[in-house]
This record gives C-alpha cells, structure tokens and sequence, in this order.
C-alpha cells in the first residue's frame, strides 16, 4: 500500500510542477476568477476545485501549549521572592 501512496506523490509533484510552469495551478485558476478573468469556462473553475486538495496542502491551526522559561537574571525581586515562598515548607521534615 505504501509503494501505492509513493507512486501517487510522485505523479502528483509532476502534474503540479507541470501546472505551475504553465501557470495554471488550481489555486491561480481560482484567483484569475475571483479577479474576474472570464476566459476561464465553468468546466475549468470545477476541475481547478477538484485537483485543488492534490496539489495545494489544506493549512491547519495548530495549538501551542508552552512554558517560557526566563533567566533568574531577568526575573523581577518580586518573582524572585514568589519563586522562593513555593518552596516553603518542603524539604527537611
């Protein structure tokens, strides 16, 4: 299955690399319409549609759960203080 996906890409990058030499990609197909270039005809615009999710990548959100980590240096007297009552309390017991 996987030689199968391989094969597709292949025949996808060539046909893209085709289209973009001949400025005809689905997605400049599209922008001429939306500028309102009417020698594209309608069979055109519904192939462009159609081969657009093969040759363009559909952009996704992606969310970022990160920490930011700071020098002690940077850090005001006040976060320095907090930082040093969290641990108040632990340790020797």
């Amino acid at each position: 299955m996987s030689e199968f996906k391989e094969v597709g890409r292949k025949v996808s990058s060539r046909v893209a690399g085709k289209l973009a030499s001949e400025n005809a990609t689905p997605l400049e197909i599209m922008a001429r319409v939306m500028a309102g270039d009417t020698t594209v005809t309608e069979m055109q615009f519904e192939a462009a549609k159609a081969a657009a999710p093969y040759i363009h990548p559909k952009l996704s959100a992606v969310q970022m759960n990160a920490t930011v980590r700071r020098s002690v240096e940077d850090m005001t007297d006040e976060e320095l203080a907090a930082l040093a009552n969290d641990g108040e309390g632990e340790g020797e017991g």
